[in-house]
C-alpha cells in the first residue's frame, strides 16, 4: 500500500514542526516525529504533501461568470481586491473546485510566505505534490470543527472555510460571529483544552490521537485547495529549472564552441561569487546584530528583529482584545452601520463597512478617536445607488 507523507510547516519563519508517514486511509503507519524528515524517508517516498499553517492563509468565497479556469484565475484577484489589507500585486491565489452559480473557493497568502516556504522545502531535498493550508485538513463531518492544538486553535466551519487564531482570542472572535449572526449554534473540539464559548454547544470528541494525526484524517477526507498553482505549479517549477538552459542549447545547436572548461570556469566563478555574497550578508548582519550568537538565516533573523523594533517602537502596541472589544463597543452604539466584513493583520483592524449616510460614518470615525486609545482613518467611502455609503475604514493603536 503506497504511504504518503505529510510534513507540517510552523507559522512565521520557525521552519519544521512534525512529520508523519499514512497510508491512503490518513492513517499514521508511524510515530509523529518533530523537525524535518530525513534523506532516508524522502527518498523512499514518492507523493509528498505539506501543511502549511493557516495562520498565514486566508480563505474567501468568490462568485466569477463562466467555467473558463484561466479566465476565473486572472479575475479573481480583482474581485477580491477591496476586501484585502494588502496590494493583490503581491499576493498568491489558489482556487478550489468550482461549485454552483459560478461559485470558486479560494485561498489567498503572500507571495514572500510562499517564496519562504518554497526555499525551505528546497534547502532540504523536498520537492512536494500539494501544499494544502492545515484549515482544510481539520476533521469535518458538515459541522464546525475547532482543532486545539496547544495555543492554536484551527477551526474548520466548512468545506472551503475556516479560519486559525489562538485560544485567548477565541471567544472574542465567535463573539464578533454571534453579532454578525454567522456563528454556529454547536461545534465539535478535538483536543485536550477545555473551551468556552457562549452560545454554542461544544462536543469534546474523545480522540487521544497527536494533532497532526487528526489533521492526516481530515485531509483525506477532503475537500482541499492546493497552493501550488500559476507561479508555484509543478510545471512553472520545471520551467523555472529548464529555463536557464535554453539559451545554451540554442547556442550549442547553432554551432558555438562551448568546451566543458569554460562550463567549468563559470560554474567555478559562480560558486564563488556566491559564497563571497553569503559571506558579506553575514558580515552585515554581525555589524548590525554583534551581539548574535547563532547565525542560520540572516535574512529570516533580520525580519525577526525588525518585528522586534517594531513592536518597541508602538507599532500595534495596542492589546488586540482590547482593540477589538473597544470598536466592538462603538460599533454596537452606532446607529445606521453594518459591518460586512473584517480583517486583523500586524496591529491593523480593516472593516468593511455600509452606513446610511457620510456623516453618520465621519461620526463612528471620531467616536473610535475619542477615546484617545485608537486612530480610524477612513480608506474609501463609495455612494451606492440606494443613497447609502459602502466604505472600509481601518482602526489601529495609537502609538504611545
Amino acid at each position: 500500500m503506497a504511504e504518503k507523507l505529510l510534513i507540517r510547516l510552523a507559522p512565521g519563519v520557525q521552519g519544521f514542526r512534525d512529520w508523519l508517514l499514512v497510508n491512503e486511509q490518513g492513517q499514521g503507519t508511524g510515530p509523529v516525529q518533530s523537525g524535518a524528515p530525513d534523506a532516508g524517508v524522502l527518498n523512499s517516498i514518492r507523493h509528498v504533501v505539506v501543511l502549511v499553517p493557516g495562520s498565514e492563509v486566508s480563505l474567501f468565497e468568490v462568485q466569477v461568470p463562466g467555467r473558463n479556469r484561466q479566465r476565473v484565475t486572472r479575475a479573481v484577484p480583482y474581485v477580491l481586491e477591496e476586501r484585502l489589507a494588502e496590494d493583490v500585486e503581491g499576493l498568491h491565489f489558489a482556487l478550489g473546485a468550482a461549485g454552483e452559480d459560478n461559485r470558486y473557493p479560494v485561498a489567498v497568502v503572500q507571495r514572500a510566505r510562499m517564496d519562504d516556504w518554497l526555499e525551505l522545502l528546497q534547502e532540504h531535498g523536498i520537492s512536494a505534490s500539494q501544499w494544502v493550508p492545515d484549515i482544510l485538513a481539520v476533521p469535518s463531518e458538515g459541522d464546525w470543527s475547532l482543532l486545539v492544538d496547544g495555543d492554536a486553535v484551527l477551526v474548520r466551519s466548512g468545506d472551503y472555510t475556516g479560519f486559525a487564531t489562538d485560544a485567548e482570542h477565541l471567544a472574542m472572535l465567535f463573539a464578533m460571529l454571534q453579532v454578525k449572526e454567522q456563528a454556529p449554534a454547536s461545534a465539535r473540539v478535538y483536543g485536550s483544552m477545555v473551551l468556552d464559548l457562549e452560545g454554542v454547544d461544544l462536543d469534546l470528541v474523545e480522540d487521544f490521537a497527536q494533532p497532526l494525526e487528526l489533521l492526516a484524517r481530515g485531509y483525506t477526507q477532503g475537500p482541499v485547495i492546493d497552493l501550488l498553482q500559476g507561479d508555484y505549479s509543478r510545471r512553472e517549477e520545471w520551467g523555472r529549472l529548464l529555463r536557464p538552459w535554453k539559451t545554451s542549447a540554442a547556442l550549442l545547436l547553432a554551432g558555438v564552441i562551448l568546451s566543458a572548461a569554460s562550463v567549468g570556469l563559470n560554474y567555478y566563478h559562480l560558486s564563488a561569487q556566491k559564497e563571497q555574497l553569503a559571506t558579506e550578508i553575514g558580515a552585515v548582519y554581525r555589524k548590525t546584530f554583534p551581539n548574535a550568537r547563532r547565525i542560520v538565516n540572516p535574512r529570516a533573523q533580520m525580519e525577526q528583529h525588525l518585528k522586534k523594533l517594531q513592536r518597541k517602537t508602538g507599532v500595534g502596541s495596542t492589546d488586540f482584545i482590547a482593540m477589538l472589544a473597544e470598536t466592538a463597543n462603538v460599533i454596537r452604539a452606532a446607529k445606521g452601520i453594518n459591518v460586512r466584513g473584517a480583517s486583523y493583520r500586524d496591529g491593523r483592524l480593516d472593516l468593511d463597512l455600509m452606513a446610511d449616510n457620510l456623516q453618520i460614518l465621519d461620526k463612528l470615525k471620531q467616536d473610535l478617536i475619542s477615546g484617545g486609545r485608537m486612530q480610524a482613518e477612513i480608506q474609501s467611502a463609495t455612494t451606492e445607488k440606494d443613497q447609502k455609503v459602502k466604505s472600509r475604514m481601518r482602526v489601529q493603536g495609537k502609538a504611545s
